[in-house]
């Protein structure tokens, strides 16, 4: 079976399609592709999922027989700031042991070149025909540097950020880790800046807990909301595994979508921080992000679904902020790469600067850009169904869905086909899990989930024919 990079890396089930001897060919393929490059300089680490760390100290082993000077995390480590170590030091590239959000059953390897965000759709496609051809890297005599690469990213971190309006906040922080690399980095710098943190889930388990999807959306955070709204905390804030997405409770013990965060961000950015520059967002993002910045004189840049296009984007400079609706951020100057501590303490700087909770800001935002709602659910496919969908929307798309004409199809990313009332529904086929995500966006809250009801529907009835 050939080895392909997916949306954010190469991803498979472990001891399935994940198994030491393709983990070996994929290492060879990056090597190679580096030395191709002129590049000998690398970082390596993983995440706290099951054999992360070990698959990390092997490849660099493995990596300094092929001549390279190897920069190698002492401990699990998140995505954000393994980039940070490759921009800081000026090396070469990244080798990243982790699969996020998918399920436990999963590891895979992210590679992310000199300029610490994801590799490209050309650098993948290069380093999998690499792999196919069975090519090997030059042999070399290199070395390994075991290095503990957190705290010059928090001092990075501390740059970011207003830290003075933490100070006599008396802010109050639930924290879940997720089980992950985010345990020990996030609440101890909130703990430095004076604030009263609380932390779910900080010991690493390559279970997650018992989570199956260990994504901090809506439902990956019923926990951390019973435990905000138990303890009277300002906020809420999660990580997933590899600390590179985010999940916001407000004080109300409510779930803040990314959709309304990421605009509600851009805003303070612009008028509390004065940052000047454009918006990016991904495709299934809200559009409230567009109004927010058209108010403020700011450009927009829509890209297709992954971070890989957002983060090229970021890379032109001027980009204020980059985020998108599966959790992930960055803001002007830092690493083009998701970096979900950044963004739990952008959160949280937001809380004590205006006072305010994420809630009663989010009212705010509302009353003067209006609501938008926007949900998607995820189905998951067999080969039957796969196809099913594929021909019926991606090969001849319908003149109407929920009995809705639709007026205009955008074909970005996945089909996006919007109707005669600006509601609009995309379907895509993930590139890292068999499944089909499907977005839905209206003015109206019932007119939203009727969508996706009416699809969920017609979609299970494929499945049965």
């Amino acid at each position: 079976m050939r080895i392909r990079f997916g949306t954010s890396g190469w991803r498979g089930i472990i001891a399935r399609e994940f198994t030491w001897e393709r983990v070996e060919r994929v290492v060879d393929g990056i090597a190679l592709f580096l030395q191709r490059q002129g590049r000998d300089t690398v970082v390596v680490g993983g995440d706290c999922r099951f054999l992360s760390p070990e698959l990390a100290e092997y490849t660099a082993e493995r990596m300094t027989g092929y001549g390279f000077r190897v920069t190698l995390s002492q401990v699990p480590c998140p995505t954000p700031v393994l980039s940070h170590a490759c921009v800081s030091g000026g090396l070469g590239g990244v080798v990243n042991f982790t699969a996020s959000h998918n399920p436990p059953l999963y590891n895979g390897i992210k590679f992310s070149p000199w300029h610490g965000g994801p590799a490209d759709d050309g650098m993948t496609a290069a380093i999998e025909e690499i792999i196919a051809s069975g090519a090997k890297p030059a042999g070399g005599n290199g070395s390994v540097f075991r290095v503990d690469l957190r705290d010059a990213y928090v001092n990075t971190l501390l740059e970011r950020l207003n830290t003075e309006a933490f100070s006599g906040s008396g802010l109050r922080v639930v924290y879940d880790a997720f089980s992950g690399t985010g345990s020990g980095i996030l609440d101890r710098l909130l703990v430095d800046l004076g604030v009263s943190v609380r932390v779910m889930n900080g010991v690493r388990d390559p279970l997650f807990a018992g989570r199956e999807h260990p994504e901090p959306g809506e439902s990956g955070t019923a926990d951390l909301s019973g435990q905000v709204l138990a303890s009277g905390a300002s906020i809420g804030v999660a990580t997933d595994g590899d600390a590179d997405r985010f999940g916001i409770v407000d004080e109300n013990g409510s779930f803040v979508s990314p959709h309304d965060f990421l605009p509600l961000l851009l805003e303070y950015l612009v008028t509390v921080r004065h940052m000047e520059g454009r918006a990016v967002r991904s495709v299934t993002t809200s559009g409230l992000l567009d109004r927010v910045a058209s108010a403020h004189g700011i450009a927009t840049v829509v890209t297709p679904v992954g971070f890989k296009y957002l983060g090229a984007e970021m890379l032109g400079g001027g980009v204020v902020l980059a985020g998108e609706e599966s959790g992930g951020l960055s803001i002007l100057d830092h690493v083009p790469e998701k970096d979900g501590i950044l963004a739990c303490l952008l959160a949280c700087e937001m809380v004590c600067d205006r006072g305010r909770g994420l809630g009663e800001q989010l009212k705010g935002l509302w009353d003067r850009y209006g609501r938008v709602f926007i949900s998607r659910m995820d189905l998951k496919l067999d080969p039957v169904l796969r196809d099913r969908i594929e021909s019926g929307y991606f090969r001849s798309v319908p003149v109407s869905v929920a009995g809705m004409e639709v007026l205009d199809v955008d074909m970005t990313d996945g089909v996006r086909m919007v109707m005669k009332n600006g509601d609009w529904v995309l379907i895509r086929l993930s590139g890292t899990e068999p499944l089909a995500r499907v977005y839905a966006q209206s003015a109206s809250e019932e007119r939203r989930d009727s969508l996706l009801d009416s699809l969920r529907t017609e979609f299970e009835g494929m499945r049965e024919e």
